[in-house]
């Protein structure tokens, strides 16, 4: 007859599985839960500094709601994909019992929970550290250096405005549209290409590899060189500096194109990115930290990251590449089209981000990191990319 402790041990056994699974989880992601921690501090301890009262974590809950809302999204998109490759490539019908074992051994694995469990409950302390240190930029270094961005984008253009170069190509309301959608589209694909590593069980440096870089680009690029090159951007010049260069763009933006009915319908469309553009700006004059709020032109963090991401599909294939760079050609070009970015700011965060993805590469072929990481590295954990 078995004893109670005979009874126990099987709970206890995965009890003790699902804890050391979890302890490998943090060592794997100690990294960027350390730039987490370190961007909350830095966050608080600069609004400290400055005497505000807001803080990083003053708008957790509809941060999580936000957040919880749009992870359910990719969730349904990723389950959809996954279950078409089952059926389609793999020929498991969802009507078998082969299919349920593979969605609770492969899709929702112990592995791959506890590998993403960390860094999901977390990552919206990340966006809302960014998005007060954001808020502060103007604090810290009042914009100053739009003028000279202007002038080095002349320059740089052979003494021509970039969007005048772009104009005769995309000034027609139904493709500056089109870019509008597109360029809004950055947000669900960042979160998408971030979800898919959080949770990837395959290329574990690879994973750790788009995670690292993406992390030092919030916080180096999109917060610490933000500060440094403190800029608000074209649509916002005349407001800043009190000279109208960028009014013919404006225009164009806000009176032709929102004055053009589209595609059959007799209302005109309204661009998502002057929709924004009046709503930071709203924010920014009545000193509201609001989420997602913030003025900061140089460098680009839409162009960094969609970098980061078209990187990160160079490394699965021709057509993945193909879709990546596509991508992120349309932010490139939409970030000066539509008025938010000088072309420089461009520029400097494809710079930044090649920088940062070389850099965090040559780290994690070092082999002590690797063996922090991972202990015993093994499989595609030390593949290269």
């Amino acid at each position: 007859m078995p004893s109670s402790i005979d009874t126990a041990s099987p709970g206890r056994a995965i009890g003790s599985r699902w804890l050391a699974g979890f302890i490998a989880s943090l060592r794997e992601n100690s990294p960027v839960l350390a730039l987490f921690a370190l961007f909350l501090a830095v966050a608080d301890g600069t609004a400290a500094l400055l005497g505000e009262t807001h803080r990083a974590l003053d708008r957790v809950v509809p941060a999580y709601g936000g957040y919880l809302a749009l992870s359910f999204v990719c969730f349904c998109a990723f389950f959809i994909l996954w279950t078409l490759h089952i059926t389609l490539i793999r020929k498991v019908s969802v009507q078998t019992g082969a299919f349920w074992r593979l969605l609770f051994t492969e899709f929702l694995s112990r592995e791959r929970i506890l590998l993403a469990l960390p860094i999901l409950a977390l990552w919206p302390v990340m966006v809302l550290s960014f998005s007060l240190m954001k808020t502060l930029i103007p604090a810290i270094a009042p914009f100053h250096l739009d003028p000279f961005l202007h002038a080095a984008d002349r320059w740089i253009h052979f003494g021509q405005d970039p969007w005048t170069l772009l104009h005769p190509l995309l000034g027609h309301p139904g493709l500056t549209y089109v870019i509008d959608r597109l360029y809004a589209l950055w947000m669900f694909v960042m979160y998408l290409a971030l979800l898919a590593q959080i949770t990837s069980t395959g290329n574990r440096r690879l994973r750790m590899h788009f995670l690292l870089s993406s992390m030092l680009t919030w916080v180096l690029l999109g917060s610490g060189a933000a500060t440094l090159l403190s800029s608000a951007g074209p649509c916002y010049y005349e407001q800043v500096v009190g000279a109208p260069v960028y009014g013919p763009l404006m225009a164009y933006l806000r009176e032709t194109v929102q004055a053009t009915p589209l595609f059959g319908f007799a209302a005109p469309p309204e661009l998502i990115a002057v929709r924004v553009q009046d709503m930071l700006w709203s924010y920014y004059q009545q000193s509201d930290p609001d989420l997602g709020g913030g003025i900061s032109a140089a460098p680009s963090l839409h162009v960094a990251s969609t970098w980061l991401i078209a990187r990160l599909l160079q490394t699965y294939g021709r057509w993945p590449a193909v879709a990546g760079w596509s991508f992120f050609s349309v932010i490139l070009i939409g970030s000066v089209h539509l008025g938010w970015h000088y072309a420089l700011d461009g520029y400097m965060s494809i710079l930044g981000a090649w920088v940062l993805w070389r850099f965090t590469g040559w780290l994690l072929d070092l082999r002590t990191v690797q063996a922090l990481l991972w202990r015993k590295p093994r499989g595609p954990i030390m593949t290269g990319d």
